[in-house]
């Protein structure tokens, strides 16, 4: 495994460009943003907005990117898209995920994480919203297939964290070209019980083909109960309840063998050199992991 951050990470805790923090980190790998044009735009995400300074709309700007990687010993190793099949246009989604699938192709990065439904569908039952994301992504599947590009869709949200929705839709579209971005922190969020988080983990670790790592922390007596979706609060990704290292050695042992991606969401808790020094002992901490 190998260690990797979020482009937007590297933003968020203060450095001028991607590149300048991932040397000054020691950080050899990241998760490149793609937008629906393709081109460098404002970027939202825990309330903070940022520039992060990628242009791949053009042959031309995807082989400048290729080069500056070469140059700066750096890969990218997923792209993130910010689709919604949730969406009434349901092919504009589909299209904006094949766009990504050829980009990562061109680049020569494997995985495209994206979203599954990001609001709930009123009407849709679980089956529904399964149903709705295999149409999707089915639709994807043969550029995949033809360009040696997975998707990789994430456990985010109050649908795609079920325990049943991934079950339901990995049966439905049994393709190896479809799998899981396990985000470490989600399923907690969602409102798992600590033991289940570990379950579902050892559940989906053969479907892994990249990560989010984060961690969060509950109250002790609430650790082993069912709660509502945020009743968190997301830490550091060595302070946490979330045994990190004992996930890591469940994907290990399914044989994964990729990306751990930096994504701590406790950064807006501290404020300047502060948060930059939480994410400089993350790192540390996931180095050890690796």
């Amino acid at each position: 495994m190998f260690l990797s951050i979020r482009d937007f990470t590297v933003k968020w805790v203060g450095y001028d460009t991607v590149f300048e923090g991932l040397k000054d980190l020691g950080i050899p790998s990241f998760e490149l943003f793609v937008s629906r044009e393709l081109k460098v735009e404002s970027y939202l995400d825990m309330g903070y907005v940022t520039e992060l300074g990628f242009d791949v709309s053009s042959k031309e700007s995807r082989e400048d990117l290729k080069r500056r990687l070469r140059e700066a010993e750096l890969r990218v190793c997923a792209i993130l898209v910010e689709n919604d099949f949730s969406s009434e246009d349901l092919g504009r989604e589909v299209d904006y995920v094949l766009s990504a699938v050829k980009v990562a192709s061109e680049l020569g990065v494997g995985v495209v994480r994206i979203n599954a439904v990001m609001r709930p569908i009123p009407g849709y039952d679980l089956e529904k919203h399964v149903r709705r994301v295999a149409d999707a992504v089915g639709r994807c599947m043969g550029s995949c297939r033809d360009l040696g590009v997975s998707l990789a869709v994430e456990n985010h949200g109050v649908i795609a964290n079920k325990r049943e929705f991934l079950r339901s839709l990995f049966r439905m579209v049994d393709d190896e070209h479809l799998g899981l971005t396990l985000d470490t922190g989600n399923f907690y969020w969602f409102g798992y019980p600590l033991s289940e988080v570990y379950d579902i983990v050892k559940e989906f670790a053969s479907k892994v083909k990249h990560t989010h790592v984060k961690n969060a922390t509950v109250k002790q007596d609430k650790r082993e109960t069912f709660r509502k979706p945020g009743d968190v609060e997301m830490a550091p990704l060595y302070q946490g309840d979330i045994n990190l290292e004992g996930i890591v050695k469940t994907l290990r042992r399914a044989g994964y063998d990729y990306d751990l991606t930096i994504e701590d969401e406790s950064l807006g808790m501290f404020k300047d050199k502060e948060r930059l020094d939480v994410l400089k002992k993350d790192v540390e901490f996931i180095k050890r992991l690796t």
